[in-house]
């Protein structure tokens, strides 16, 4: 049984975005979905695209999660409750929320002890076999679902998920007030990075891309230093010009921690290159399932290299701190907006690198 919202209009179609194992994408729609007594039914009005969505499209898989079946993507979303099940005590419908895409099952070991993002029964949104939240309607574990305030735009509300990626490198990285840090990669990931390591007082904060367009939002956003890097330099080439710029700030300056955003070889080397020794080398970006690293250099200069798979428990501080406006520019990097009807336009232009793209969201607002 559900509790219905009972000035809700019979429901348009649902329309979803879908992937398929020979890398295609397109709108089809679904069923209207039916909320299990700890769910409640969502009208998902705004949902991000994210790299790895772009990634489950074009390459079919990300590690051991591969495309069997046609499958919808998305998982970062928010919306607006139109319905709880009979066991839902913490929602109503009426209230406007961002959803956590992944729900563990609560029970194992890694739930138990807090770190439920490590559940080998965790079923994500839009990582097979798991359908996500890139459709009109969705149905969506209550205790995921977090209310945001009524001035809060369902926009923002959707940036949640992305932050809590950075957010939980930083966390991970044990970034502290006045630590010069790096970080590589002008994405939403690193630019969310870039957002709350300055909110912890970190200085200075350098930021690398190949783009010129990214590092001058960076610029935009608080960076103390950009580096362009060209696709030309090795990983020592990429570690002098960072030694370099952060010798501007003051001399042998270095960065003590690293936060690498982009996944790729090159950008690992350069950054643990770059670090002093003893310093942290935090991987929160999607590389290649097996990459070489330079694993003596590493070694004989102590550098802890961590690694990232998602995140735990930030939601609540991440909407706090985004209606505090502590967090200042994230919502800039939402740079281009498509209707739920044009979802695969959509990722068209996520995925072209000359698009100028940042952040490509698809709402339903109609």
């Amino acid at each position: 049984m559900v509790t219905l919202l009972d000035s809700t209009p019979p429901p348009k179609p649902n329309l979803a975005l879908k992937v398929t194992p020979d890398h295609r994408i397109y709108i089809d729609e679904i069923p209207y979905p039916t909320a299990r007594p700890d769910e409640a039914i969502v009208h998902v009005k705004a949902t991000g695209i994210c790299g790895s969505d772009v990634k489950f499209w074009k390459s079919g898989g990300i590690g051991d999660y591969t495309i069997t079946s046609d499958l919808i993507l998305g998982h970062e979303s928010s919306g607006i409750v139109l319905s709880v099940g009979s066991d839902v005590t913490t929602l109503k419908p009426g209230d406007r929320v961002s959803v956590e895409p992944g729900v563990s099952c609560a029970a194992c070991g890694h739930c138990k002890t807090g770190r439920y993002n490590l559940c080998p029964d965790v079923r994500f949104c839009g990582t097979p076999p798991t359908h996500g939240t890139l459709a009109r309607y969705i149905a969506h574990k209550a205790s995921y679902l977090f209310k945001i305030p009524d001035t809060m735009p369902f926009a923002t509300a959707a940036l949640v998920e992305p932050i809590s990626v950075a957010l939980g490198g930083i966390q991970r990285a044990n970034v502290v007030f006045g630590q010069p840090i790096l970080i590589c990669g002008a994405g939403p990931i690193g630019l969310n990075a870039l957002a709350i390591a300055r909110a912890a007082g970190a200085y200075p904060i350098l930021v690398t891309d190949i783009a010129q367009h990214k590092l001058d939002r960076a610029r935009g956003m608080g960076a103390d230093l950009t580096l362009r890097c060209s696709l030309e330099w090795d990983g020592k080439e990429v570690a002098r010009r960072v030694r370099e710029a952060f010798g501007k700030i003051e001399v042998g300056l270095e960065p003590e921690v690293a936060l690498e955003c982009t996944g790729a070889q090159t950008s690992f080397y350069g950054a643990g290159y770059s670090l002093r020794a003893g310093g942290v080398l935090m991987e929160i970006g999607n590389g290649h399932n097996e990459q070489m690293i330079p694993f003596q250099t590493l070694s004989m200069r102590e550098i802890d290299v961590r690694f990232l798979f998602r995140y735990v428990n930030t939601w609540p501080m991440v909407i706090r701190m985004l209606s505090a406006g502590k967090l200042q520019g994230v919502e800039r990097m939402i740079t281009h907006t498509f209707n739920l009807e044009d979802s695969v336009a959509a990722f068209e232009e996520a995925a072209d690198a000359s698009s100028g793209a940042v952040k490509v969201q698809i709402v339903d607002d109609r």
